[in-house]
């Protein structure tokens, strides 16, 4: 076989096991947010974390497609239930933008059903992918 496609086939098989290895492994099961989370990013997953955070986000529905992986709000996408890391939330930009809509405008005095709207409305377009999360109490 000739060396270059000899490195296109190696490449080829290197790619395959990272993405094998990203979705078939159930991901760190630490209860602490690991040392390779950038900064913003840790901020984001102790945010979310938080009383205040996590209970905002169990109301936000994620537009990502991780409903697939059992996600039932967007809190999932950073904390699951058990209280366990999820390295989703830093992998996925739909993931961290919602996180990141929500907390601005809860820190600018929206209420959650403002919130809710807005992001609803936002990813109108995924809405085929958003995770079945009911509507905050009130809200309409």
């Amino acid at each position: 076989m000739e060396k270059g496609k000899l490195a296109v086939l190696g490449i080829t098989v290197l790619f395959f096991a990272g993405i094998i290895y990203y979705f078939f492994t159930p991901g760190t099961t630490t209860k602490e947010i690991p040392s390779y989370v950038s900064a913003d990013d840790r901020a984001l997953y102790e945010w979310a974390r938080m009383p205040e955070g996590a209970a905002l986000l169990e109301q936000i529905p994620c537009y990502c497609g991780c409903k697939y992986e059992g996600h039932e709000h967007t809190r999932h996408c950073f904390w699951r239930d058990d209280g366990t890391f999820d390295k989703h939330g830093i992998t996925c930009s739909v993931c961290k933008d919602i996180a990141t809509m929500t907390r601005q405008m809860h820190e600018e005095g929206k209420d959650i059903c403002t919130i809710r709207k807005t992001i609803d409305e936002f990813y109108e377009p995924n809405k085929h992918l958003g995770t079945d999360t009911p509507m905050p109490e009130g809200c309409t």
